[in-house]
């Protein structure tokens, strides 16, 4: 195996409430993965939202939101009616 496949690793002890160690334990077992994988999904796909989240927010910090809904009132006025949208899908 090359050394840019190795991952280093540290160990970290989390404190959760014994009901959160079962649930998680039995997602495992349904997903087929240790508990150690899920953990490591779950973190990491939650950071990557909470910075994704971040980054828009400073992008947005810097324009102005009257400017922003007439962009997108304009996107959207160029959208073509179409009258077989179901109702739970109309704006």
């Amino acid at each position: 195996m090359s050394e840019s496949c190795l991952i280093k690793t540290q160990v970290v002890t989390l404190r959760v409430p014994n009901e959160l160690k079962s649930r998680l334990e039995q997602q495992a077992k349904v997903q087929g993965v240790s508990l150690n994988n899920l953990a490591n999904y779950l973190l990491t796909t939650q950071l990557s939202q909470l910075e994704t989240f971040a980054g828009i927010e400073q992008r947005l910090r810097t324009k102005n939101l009257s400017d922003l809904k007439q962009k997108i009132a304009s996107l959207l006025d160029k959208v073509p009616h179409n009258p077989n949208v179901p109702e739970w899908d109309q704006l």
